[in-house]
């Protein structure tokens, strides 16, 4: 119903003269109009086109996207390993991971591989992005380790958390 009255009102605007008949250019008419309709059941005077109408409330929130999941300060945080094994190219082991839930630059990320006695470590400064913290590229030498398989843990530590990955097992040649 209240398409079909604005559309007869823009019919009316293009019509020129008519345009007073639905109290769009006479001032006086509309305000007489709106304070007569208050308690009625008339249909609201419509307001000029090209201007926001009278009868609809500005908005006063507006939608934003909300912020990057954080951990909080001092919790433990569960960094993750995505890749990881032998590269024969490089002739050692490779590692990188993230640590999710956690948006922070600064702490360091270390790859720590284990067999039996022996733990070898390689370190990765952390980077921010945009709802994690990554773990760039760590690399240990083959010439650090034993063939055979080894156990791979990446830990996350900084001012505000910190916490160790599960174990993975990685084959050297």
């Amino acid at each position: 119903m209240r398409n079909t009255w604005r559309a007869t009102c823009l019919g009316l605007i293009v019509l020129g003269p008519l345009l007073t008949a639905c109290g769009g250019a006479d001032d006086s008419r509309k305000s007489s109009s709106t304070e007569s309709s208050a308690g009625s059941s008339a249909p609201p005077t419509p307001g000029v086109y090209g201007q926001p109408d009278p009868n609809v409330e500005v908005p006063t929130e507006v939608a934003t996207d909300s912020p990057a999941p954080t951990a909080p300060a001092g919790d433990d945080v569960a960094p993750q390993l995505t890749y990881f094994g032998w590269n024969a190219d490089i002739r050692g082991v490779e590692a990188g991971g993230f640590v999710p839930s956690l948006v922070e630059a600064g702490g360091t990320c270390t790859l720590t591989l284990s067999k039996g006695a022996t733990e070898v470590e390689a370190s990765s400064q952390a980077v921010d992005n945009v709802t994690s913290t990554s773990c760039a590229e760590m690399v240990v030498p083959g010439d650090r380790l034993s063939s055979g398989v080894w156990k791979a843990v990446l830990s996350y530590e900084s001012e505000t958390s910190q916490g160790v990955s599960g174990a993975v097992e990685v084959e050297v040649p």
